[in-house]
């Protein structure tokens, strides 16, 4: 998800797969704990039975390889949409509940507007080729603005077309294109599916961490070795991914690529004024890409960008948009149309 301190979203949906407290133990039939791992190694019957779970699950991973959309990486993915529609369904009735009270009503101008760019977002990743269409139909989607200054920066796109923009996230954005960037980079999390990938990849990790455990038997040196080796370097990768479909598709809808750099250069100034405070968050430090190289990314792949944004007669599309509010006497701005508020105000 977008670089932040705060992450409700996941916490919601880490339930559908974390069980805090649980240790997995090895017994054998007369009760006694096994040794290690490699005691299993050496007995014949054991070494058949792990033959056979490891050929199965070998074969089970390589015949769940996809490629991910618009990158054309390879990636692990079994679990079913349906599910994936249904933790986006339990996670949103979860955020609604913590958020109850905060959340700005649709006819605010405010969400008014994130909807406007949402959907020219949404229009966007239709018209990509790349892009699996199936996953944009018939969704049923739903833009709230949180309204909650106590809360920090946050935004994110749940599977089934749930979306959350928190208000403090809007000063970082500090315009359209701004926002643009945020929205598409999580939107592209679900064009990509990567709630699905991370639930795909759970029970893998359970098992290579109780396979762990039968060798270090300590539960937090497995939890570091996976996390340090395999759940926190795919997390990068994807959010790296996101990062360049985000690009792409806002590139496509007519915002300006070049704003995804100085967002992050914001977002940057924000980071380095959270560490002078001593604030500093490992576990979102280690679940994302360094910031500058985000930044470093960003700027590789702006000519890409701007050739999709070239492609898309973004100069014909301005001036036809803020034609079309005018006529509807709404004020605009550079050719996009603006509320009687500001884009900020609430």
């Amino acid at each position: 998800m977008f670089r932040r301190v705060f992450n409700l979203g996941l916490r919601s949906q880490a339930r559908f797969f974390n069980t805090p407290g649980t240790r997995v133990t090895y017994k054998r039939f007369d009760g006694k704990t096994s040794s290690s791992f490699t005691e299993l190694l050496f007995d014949k019957t054991s070494r058949k039975y792990l033959a056979i779970v490891f050929g199965t699950g070998g074969l089970f991973y390589l015949t769940h390889l996809e490629e991910a959309p618009v990158t054309g990486r390879t990636r692990f993915i079994w679990f079913p949409r349906s599910l994936e529609l249904k933790v986006g369904e339990y996670t949103y009735n979860s955020v609604i509940e913590q958020t109850r009270g905060k959340i700005l009503p649709e006819s605010h101008p405010l969400t008014r507007k994130v909807s406007r760019i949402f959907y020219r977002i949404v229009e966007a990743a239709a018209n990509d080729p790349a892009v699996d269409k199936t996953l944009l139909k018939d969704v049923n989607w739903k833009i709230h603005i949180v309204n909650d200054p106590s809360m920090p920066p946050n935004a994110f796109v749940l599977p089934g077309g749930k979306v959350f923009v928190f208000s403090n996230i809007l000063p970082i954005c500090k315009n359209e294109d701004g926002l643009a960037t945020v929205l598409s980079h999580e939107f592209s999390h679900q064009l990509a599916r990567h709630t699905g990938e991370n639930l795909s990849k759970a029970p893998v990790y359970a098992v290579l961490g109780a396979l762990l455990y039968t060798i270090t038997g300590s539960e937090g040196i497995n939890r570091i070795l996976v996390d340090s080796f395999m759940r926190m370097p795919a997390s990068r990768e994807m959010e790296t991914e996101a990062d360049y479909i985000g690009l792409m598709v806002m590139s496509r809808a007519c915002f300006h690529p070049e704003e995804a750099v100085k967002v992050w250069q914001r977002m940057a100034a924000v980071e380095e004024k959270q560490r002078r405070g001593g604030l500093v968050d490992l576990e979102f430090l280690s679940t994302h890409p360094a910031t500058k190289k985000r930044i470093d990314n960003m700027n590789k792949w702006l000519p890409k960008s701007q050739e999709l944004y070239d492609q898309s007669n973004c100069g014909t599309f301005g001036g036809f948009y803020g034609a079309f509010q005018d006529a509807f006497g709404h004020p605009t701005t550079n050719g996009i149309s603006e509320p009687k508020i500001t884009i900020w105000g609430i």
